[in-house]
């Protein structure tokens, strides 16, 4: 078989060697015909059944296997005195590469003969790195405990604030439809007070001053007993404060998966909030509109100079 060996790629294969020189199948696909069976293959299969990679660098490799990696480094390098002994005239490429293999096989060798004297020293001060990384990895452990342990209290602290964001709104809201209850049974008494009024006034021979000051008296006396004006000043002031406050800090929080739960719940009390707020403003309207008008017409009712 011809060698893939030529003046074009000669350089770049021999630059290729202390990258992934060392495996029989690299050596023969630029070896040529007449090399084979020096032994150089064998010699490559041994050193990468020891460990050692394509690039032949030792240090890659078990320390424990180290003087057998020498030996077999040494028995590479007479394989490829071999094979080049059988390189001729037409085979000078190939002869190239063998020149350039021993140059690296010596390199390589002598590597593995350094850690094989020093393999003691280079296990204690692998096992000091050893000892260095586990205690670093244990106080990253540690650390990303300690972090996930405050996460998950950030977690906990967050959903404690988006519940007492639903609390809230809830006791909003409740005390919103308190209010447009009482709104609705002063606007029925309200009604009953002026239907009983306009009654009364109609009779003959009734006493109309007096039939018009009970009315007035008892429209107005609506107010305390339905605590209108104690829901208009807490429509007007506390309560929208209030909602705002608990709006703001519901909406810092963002939904994520583990609060996708509680985000919803407390979104819907605040939006029924929002909702009963609007109600409980526009019922207090309502009746202030209704009471004048009702006081306007017994006022109206009344007769001149009284």
């Amino acid at each position: 078989m011809a060698t893939k060996l030529d003046d074009k790629n000669l350089k770049s294969v021999i630059a290729d060697l202390p990258k992934k020189g060392f495996r029989t199948k690299f050596w023969r696909e630029y070896r040529a015909g007449s090399c084979k069976g020096s032994g150089v293959g064998k010699c490559m299969d041994l050193l990468e059944k020891m460990g050692v990679p394509p690039s032949g660098n030792p240090a890659k490799a078990d320390l424990d296997k180290m003087p057998e990696i020498v030996q077999a480094f040494s028995m590479l390098a007479n394989a490829m005195l071999k094979a080049r002994g059988k390189c001729g005239k037409l085979q000078s490429h190939s002869r190239d590469l063998c020149l350039a293999y021993a140059k690296l096989i010596e390199k390589r060798e002598d590597a593995a003969a350094e850690l094989a004297r020093n393999a003691d020293k280079i296990k204690v001060q692998q096992m000091k790195e050893q000892l260095k990384r586990e205690k670093a990895n244990e106080e990253t452990d540690k650390h990303l405990a300690k972090l996930k342990t405050e996460h998950e209290e950030n977690r906990k602290l967050i959903l404690k604030e988006i519940n007492a964001a639903e609390v809230r709104a809830k006791k909003i809201e409740a005390a919103c439809q308190d209010i447009s209850n009482d709104i609705d049974n002063a606007l029925g008494k309200l009604e009953a007070i002026k239907k009983a009024w306009k009654t009364a006034h109609g009779k003959e021979g009734a006493d109309r001053s007096k039939i018009e000051a009970q009315a007035d008296k008892g429209i107005r006396e609506l107010n305390k007993a339905f605590k209108i004006n104690v829901h208009a000043k807490n429509v007007k002031d506390a309560l929208p404060k209030l909602f705002k406050e608990v709006s703001e800090n519901f909406k810092q929080f963002k939904q994520e998966d583990y609060n996708k739960k509680a985000m919803s719940s407390a979104a819907r009390a605040v939006t029924g909030a929002k909702r009963a707020f609007d109600d409980a403003r526009d019922s207090v309207k309502l009746y202030a509109a209704q009471q004048k008008i009702a006081l306007e017409e017994v006022q109206a009712a009344r007769p001149e100079g009284v």
